[in-house]
């Protein structure tokens, strides 16, 4: 008699028995405990779980990638090159057969290392790779002036007028984990110039943060002498800051060290002459150094004292020494402290304190700097300045004062007005006095000044400066003392 060939249903009978015979075969006797088997039934059902939830956020992450490329135009779809067929041994992504989760996850780490961050919170996009290795963030400024004067009894001087006081572009980034850059040009005074040009190397010294760095770089010479013109508090730097100066002005070509603490630093800088400065004669020879140090610094107060230095030995071709001095604003040109002549001149020393406190949302600060000209026939000619100034932010905004470099920066707006809130407005008041007249020919001049500043971002600034001013100059002998006021605006933009 022929067996009977097994229905369907018995073959599933018989397929069951066979895994449940398996199954049990495989768990060694002490498993047939019914609370063990309970618990490896809730392991498994919570690795299941964990399982479907890290599928469902790869499918996410993966689904987010795929989305978050635009969808090629249709002639860039028609003229794509054809797929090259996959490597042998190695099977498509399917239903079938997904890809493991560790080949998922690599590919998604992979994406992520690939991928560069922006960040917009200093006005412009700064792009980061994702190690954080390398960095660009382009730069700039605007600095749009209007400006009149009145009360002077030179016809000249009673003028209205706009400038263009600064524009400026250029780039920053980083290279690894210790070289900067940053290049920067300026259009100023009717002029083209390079600006800040050079390389720095960041790295450890002595147990504290130490910069090396070659190039063009902006003088460390005074509270407002170091600080960039977008962020001290006036639409100028004070006089000690503007007047005892180098020939170089205020950058200088070469090299500079400086080493940071915790509310202290000090720099090194040697320097020929200003990168914009003609190739036809030797360059001068320039030696600067300063220190500052907080005494005090906590949460309440903040205390500086500084005190600066330079020795410059000057170039042949050096016939104006000494910078006239813009004491009722920069626009007005007739409205100067006159250098005077001091002819060949050959060497020239300087040196300035500083002593300045932070409290809260109120600062004040002063300086004194004097410099020594000698020339070469052995005469010399003495030039002094000093300023006394001060500030409140009505808005609840502190200084920004850094104590990293003893330097001005720009506040940190609390409620931005373009953002719907008010803005930070801050008030300020300064006296100002420089004294060139040891030299014959070279005048003197004071200034009063009140200003406001109204920050509608930490990247916008408005200002309004009213200038008292007194000058005095021997040429023309027929004006000697003048005196008036000058009222200054200003919109800045600086990112």
């Amino acid at each position: 008699m022929q067996p009977r060939p097994l229905a369907r249903e018995d073959t599933d009978m018989y397929r069951g028995a066979l895994l449940v015979a398996g199954l049990c075969a495989s768990l060694p006797a002490a498993a047939q405990d019914t609370g063990d088997v309970a618990r490896l039934s809730r392991l498994v059902e919570a690795q299941q779980a964990q399982i479907a939830r890290l599928e469902a956020r790869l499918a996410a992450l993966e689904g987010g990638a795929t989305t978050a490329a635009p969808a090629p135009p249709q002639s860039a779809q028609a003229n794509a090159p054809q797929r090259t067929p996959a490597p042998l041994g190695q099977s498509l992504p399917s239903d079938a057969h997904p890809p493991s989760l560790d080949a998922r996850l690599a590919r998604i780490e992979q994406a992520q290392k690939e991928n560069v961050h922006v960040d917009w919170s200093k006005g412009t996009p700064e792009f980061t790779s994702a190690d954080g290795r390398l960095s660009f963030r382009p730069r700039g400024r605007i600095l749009i002036d209007w400006g009149t004067t009145t009360g002077s009894k030179v016809a000249d001087r009673n003028l209205t007028a706009t400038q263009a006081r600064s524009l400026r572009l250029g780039f920053e980034g980083s290279v690894g984990r210790h070289l900067s850059y940053l290049l920067e040009g300026d259009f100023a005074d009717n002029e083209v110039a390079i600006k800040s040009a050079y390389l720095a190397w960041t790295t450890r010294s002595m147990g504290q943060q130490a910069e090396f760095a070659l190039g063009n770089r902006l003088n460390d010479r005074g509270l407002d002498g170091s600080s960039g013109t977008i962020s001290v508090p006036f639409l100028e730097r004070n006089v000690v800051g503007a007047g005892i100066i180098p020939v170089r002005g205020f950058f200088g070509l070469g090299a500079a060290a400086r080493l940071y603490g915790d509310g202290w630093h000090m720099g090194l800088q040697v320097s020929g002459d200003d990168i914009n400065n003609p190739g036809t004669t030797g360059d001068g020879l320039t030696i600067g150094a300063r220190a500052h140090w907080n005494p005090v610094k906590t949460a309440r107060w903040i205390v500086h004292l500084g005190a600066w230095g330079f020795h410059e030995r000057l170039a042949d071709d050096v016939t104006r020494p000494t910078r006239s001095i813009a004491i009722g604003g920069f626009f007005n040109d007739n409205l100067r402290v006159s250098p005077g002549t001091f002819r060949n001149a050959r060497l020239g020393d300087g040196y300035g304190f500083e002593l300045g406190t932070f409290h809260k949302s109120l600062w004040a600060y002063g300086e004194y700097g004097a410099r020594r000209l000698e020339s070469a026939a052995g005469d010399t000619t003495r030039q002094s300045a000093w300023a006394v100034q001060g500030g409140w932010f009505l808005t609840g905004e502190t200084p920004p004062y850094l104590t990293r470099g003893g330097v001005w920066s720009r506040p940190r707006v609390l409620r931005p007005f373009t953002s719907g809130g008010s803005g930070a407005i801050e008030l300020a008041a300064r006296y100002e006095a420089i004294d060139y007249s040891d030299n014959p020919t070279a005048g003197r001049g004071t200034a009063g000044t009140l200003g406001v500043n109204w920050y509608l971002n930490n990247f916008v600034r408005l200002q309004l400066n009213a200038i008292d001013w007194t000058i005095t100059n021997p040429l023309p002998a027929t004006v000697g003392t003048d005196h008036g006021q000058t009222v200054i605006g200003r919109a800045q933009v600086a990112f």
